[in-house]
């Protein structure tokens, strides 16, 4: 339509530029506005007074020109909107309870019903000439903005939801919207019909709600009709299963069914249910990708509003990590339970190896005709050793460890770890020993040393089934090489490294194999603490530990200790290497031991050594010879005694005879202890079973060095 073909319209038109002044006008329009057309050319719209009962709608309309394209703004003029036509377009809602609003082409307010007033608190008559848009939420106004506008053009109907200030305050108001036209078909006014859905629209963002979580959830939920047939699994279930509901659909798969190992069970779990229960339990299912999972399972029933039973809802939830923890707690329990047997048998242990090997040791010193009898002997006597050492791994498996901490050669422990699993390694596992000359010493507990080396050699064993080559190295680092672990820059480091040629490992199980409990290795081949002791351990000693390893590439374990500067025997610990005869002395001591057995070979061989001995079997005996003010220059003293601890014993000397040198002969020393005694310096101790000879000579060093303090 050309803008010649507009001006001769018969309907009443006013074409404006984008000025808002008008370009042409059709006679209609002129007639209405009482003007003459060529008057109007050139006025502004806003300027041109127009009649009371006289409607003005504005649209906008594309102009063709040939290829070019012009938009025009169009004013429809009505004069059938006087006020009477208002209240006839809204006269069928007059008694409705649903809310009727007509508004005028500029959004204004023309006429309400009776049931907007109500709803929004005035009277009919107080909203004509108002803006609607004051009365909406501020969040919806530009929504609303957009949906209603519509009606200002062409559009026929339209409906929108948006919140409403009522007199109940914020209310979702649905309107379904509808241009009214006048006999000459041209939009004169809007007519909104309106009704509250604020309870429908809380309900369904009360669905919402409820649908994001069971879709986000992290428990399986399971919609069964009441004889099993599923209606609906959560994104959870299909996680865990990896079965969809298509997929249970097609295959007709009874997902109820799947947790019973028996029909007996199933039928018991059915007649629970349809007596209205709720039944409860755990089992153990296999998912699709075969992964074994240990459920808690809640099956309950949906009842209609005639309490017939509909749906059963069955939640159930992965407590696989769960059962692993509880087994895990349970050998945790029974490793608790080995460490309080063997703490309380090692006691009376030592003692029966001290008793064995102090006799062995007087036995050797007999000369024998029989050349055969002293090397019987001294095979006992290593016997006895070889089970000390036992009973010190045992404390230390059952994390009760001796606290025997010496000066240590790590070359000389990894040769004696290795010359023991050459004979018990397969064959086709060739071992490498790399030993750095002159290593500095460590301070370390032997057995403890020798426990590590001893796991890291069995886990590079089992890397290797087929054989390979197991490489022990050692070497000296500087703090500063090994500042990204952690490292004390400014010290130095006494570095093992274990490396083997085995299968490696990935990334997940490298990030895991330090965890109790983790391992591997099939059910009866590990517990999963081998490493993590030997965590514990090298923490204990101030060292570091790192691992490197790929699959295919094998494994290499990196063991740091502390390097001290200035190494030596800590204050108050005397640490000797086993002199091979007793030294002699002339001293009065005091042996006190609860075992007689072992206070009779104390005292026999310090005795023949020229000591003058008195003997103790408890505390209280012995506290009671020394509030005799007897002369005694030393005391032997056990710790685990009756009657008077040993510990009670020290602090009397502390007190009351500190001039009375102390030498403590025990099987377990508290870390606590040994810490006060290096510390103080007010004794040396021996563990138990002591070789004679240590005993003697650790006892001669005390007195010898009490005598060049006086």
């Amino acid at each position: 339509m050309t803008e010649a073909a507009i001006t001769e319209e018969e309907d009443a038109l006013l074409v404006l530029d984008a000025s808002g002044r008008v370009r042409a006008a059709t006679p209609r329009a002129a007639a209405l506005l009482g003007r003459a057309a060529e008057e109007l050319v050139g006025c502004s719209w806003a300027d041109i007074p127009r009649p009371a009962d006289v409607a003005a709608t504005l649209r906008v309309h594309t102009l063709r020109c040939g290829t070019r394209r012009t938009k025009l703004r169009l004013v429809t003029l009505d004069a059938t909107a006087g006020p009477g036509a208002h209240a006839q377009w809204l006269a069928p809602w007059n008694d409705s309870v649903e809310f009727a609003v007509l508004r005028g082409p500029d959004g204004r307010m023309l006429a309400v019903n009776s049931a907007f007033a109500r709803k929004f608190g005035s009277a009919a008559s107080g909203w004509v000439g108002r803006n609607p848009a004051e009365l909406i939420h501020p969040d919806d106004l530009e929504d609303w903005m957009r949906a209603v506008s519509p009606t200002r053009r062409d559009a026929y109907q339209i409906t929108h939801e948006h919140r409403w200030m009522t007199a109940q305050g914020w209310r979702w108001i649905s309107w379904e919207e509808q241009g009214v036209r006048s006999p000459s078909g041209s939009i004169v006014a809007t007519r909104a019909i309106g009704r509250d859905v604020t309870r429908r629209r809380l309900a369904e963002e009360h669905f919402h709600k409820l649908a994001s979580i069971v879709e986000q959830t992290q428990i399986s939920i399971v919609l069964t009709m009441p004889d099993g047939r599923v209606e609906y699994v959560n994104p959870r279930f299909t996680q865990v299963t990896g079965l969809t509901l298509e997929e249970i659909f097609e295959q007709n798969i009874e997902v109820l069914r799947t947790g019973f190992t028996n029909d007996a069970d199933y039928a018991a779990f059915l007649r629970t249910v349809r007596e209205g229960k709720t039944w409860r339990g755990e089992f153990q299912s296999i998912s699709k990708r075969g992964e074994a999972r240990w459920e808690s399972a809640q099956v309950s029933v949906i009842h209609d509003h005639r309490d017939r039973i509909t749906h059963l809802l069955c939640l159930r939830e992965d407590i696989t990590a769960r059962k692993l923890l509880e087994a895990q707690l349970r050998q945790s329990q029974k490793m608790e339970i080995l460490g309080t047997l063997a703490g309380g048998i090692s006691h009376d242990f030592n003692n029966l190896l001290a008793i064995m090997s102090g006799f062995c040791e007087m036995a050797l010193a007999r000369s024998c005709q029989d050349e055969k009898i002293p090397r019987y002997l001294r095979e006992i006597h290593e016997a006895t050793k070889r089970a000390s050492a036992l009973v010190r791994q045992i404390l230390t498996f059952s994390r009760k460890p001796e606290d025997g901490v010496l000066q240590l050669d790590l070359n000389r422990v990894v040769e004696d770890v290795v010359r023991l699993l050459r004979e018990t390694f397969p064959r086709d596992i060739e071992f490498q020993v790399d030993a750095w000359s002159s290593l500095p010493a460590v301070r370390a507990d032997a057995n403890q040393l020798q426990q590590v080396v001893m796991n890291l050699c069995v886990n590079a064993r089992d890397a290797m089934p087929e054989g390979g080559t197991l490489i022990l190295r050692t070497r000296l680092q500087s703090g500063a090489e090994l500042a990204r672990q952690g490292a004390d820059v400014h010290g130095k480091y006494v570095t093992l490294e274990v490396s083997d040629t085995g299968c490696g490992m990935s990334p997940e199980v490298k990030a895991r194999i330090f965890e109790p409990f983790f391992t591997t290795k099939s059910e009866n081949n590990g517990t999963g603490l081998g490493l993590a002791v030997v965590v514990g351990i090298i923490s204990s000693h101030g060292g570091l530990i790192d691992v490197r390893s790929a699959p295919g590439e094998g494994t290499t374990f990196l063991i740091h200790l502390p390097l001290l500067e200035h190494a030596g025997a800590a204050t108050g610990v005397i640490e000797t290497t086993s002199p091979q005869v007793i030294p002699r002395g002339h001293e009065t001591i005091l042996v006190v031991e609860d075992e007689p057995s072992v206070r009779n070979l104390l005292c026999a061989t310090l005795e023949s050594s020229g000591y003058r001995v008195f003997r103790a079997a408890d505390g209280a005996e012995a506290m009671s010879f020394l509030e005799q003010n007897e002369p005694v220059d030393a005391v032997v003293l056990d710790l685990d005694l009756p009657r008077l601890s040993g510990l009670q014993v020290r602090e009397y000397l502390r007190r009351k005879r500190p001039a009375t040198r102390l030498v403590i002969a025990s099987g377990h020393v508290p870390p606590e202890l040994r810490r006060d005694i290096e510390q103080t310096g007010d004794a040396v101790i021996v563990g138990k079973p002591f070789s004679l000879a240590t005993l003697g000579g650790m006892l001669r060093q005390v007195l010898d060095r009490e005598m060049a303090l006086r």
